[in-house]
């Protein structure tokens, strides 16, 4: 057998293998698990933050 034809053939079987095993833990493999939900904690008082939204509207600084 040329040695293409082996490397190939053995090449499709991994891929049916790990394929095969994927699909099995796919299906029976654990549950993930739930994201935990986020805490939103308070802005500290000043800073930049604060700054930065006060006055959009306003005329750029001359």
């Amino acid at each position: 057998m040329h040695t293409g034809v082996r490397i190939g053939l053995y090449a499709a079987g991994l891929a049916v293998a790990f394929g095969a095993a994927y699909g099995v833990g796919d299906r029976f493999g654990p549950e993930p698990a739930p994201v935990a939900p986020v805490e939103h904690s308070e802005h500290p008082e000043g800073g930049a933050g604060e700054e930065h939204g006060q006055d959009h509207d306003a005329p750029p600084a001359s």
